[in-house]
Order: C-alpha cells, then structure tokens, then sequence
C-alpha cells in the first residue's frame, strides 16, 4: 500500500461518493423508518439483529457488536424498545440479555417491507446488473478492517 499526499483522481472520486453515500443514507433511512414504522434506524438494527438470534435472544455484549453500536448507545435504545413492549431484559449472573417480544417481532415484521423497498429506492436500484454483489465484494474487507480496528465500547 503507497501513502501520497494526495488522493490520484479515482481514489478521489470513489472517496466522495462514499462521503456523500455516509453523509445521505442514514437520514433518509431513518426517515422512513420513522414515518412508516415508528423506529428509528438503530431500533430497527436491534430488532433485526434479535430476530436472527437463536431464541430471538443475545447479550447486550453480542448485541452491541452485531449492531456496530456503543453499550451506552444500545443502553439507551434497548430501555426505549421495553418501554414500547418489543424487547424485555434478563440477567444472569453477570450476563444482561435482551429478547425480542411477540410485540417486537410483529413490529420488526411490519417494518421490513417497507425499509427493504427503500433500500432498493435509494440504492440497489441505481446499480447495475451484477452490482449489488460488486458492492459487497469492494466493502468486505473495508469493513472487514474496520471492525477489526474500531474501539470496542
């Protein structure tokens, strides 16, 4: 890998979309999300990522790596999901679990169609054939190092 001082023209160009795609997408998701389902993009992360638990169930610990999110952060949305009914929490030991509720199971359900149409509208639309697994081999291992590299909080 080579350091220059400046970034050469493709480089640059594919820095500012990516800068425009962060700065873009998370308002415009959250947007929908709020509009048609009462959640807000996180939430929704936190119910998604129960539903794909064994037993709808995890650790604040698993659940906050799953979600790329702080404890603090999930703290405060998990205590807002149980106050709406869709997660409750447990402790076992030294171990804090969150499962996803009937209710939060049949809210996530109603969310999905809705999100996953604009995922589409905002992006996979505008890709051509072939992209959507193009993007998702150029992110990997950018994310892949990301994660490796984030603080763990």
């Amino acid at each position: 890998m080579t350091t220059h001082a400046r970034l050469d023209p493709d480089e640059n160009d594919a820095w500012m979309n990516l800068l425009a795609l962060v700065e873009y997408l998370p308002g415009l998701l959250d947007q929908q999300l709020k509009r048609d389902a009462n959640l807000g993009r996180f939430e929704y992360a936190v119910l998604l990522m129960l539903t794909r638990a064994p037993d709808r169930t995890r650790t604040m610990l698993e659940l906050s790596a799953v979600t790329f999110g702080s404890l603090s952060r999930l703290s405060h949305t998990v205590t807002r999901l149980e106050n709406r009914g869709l997660v409750t929490r447990t402790r076992n030991g030294s171990n804090r679990y969150v499962a996803l509720t009937s209710e939060g199971r049949a809210a996530f359900a109603a969310a999905v169609p809705g999100h996953l149409a604009e995922i589409r509208r905002l992006v996979l639309d505008h890709l051509p054939d072939g992209g959507s697994a193009r993007l998702a081999e150029l992110l990997t291992p950018v994310v892949d190092h990301l994660r490796e590299i984030a603080p763990r909080t």
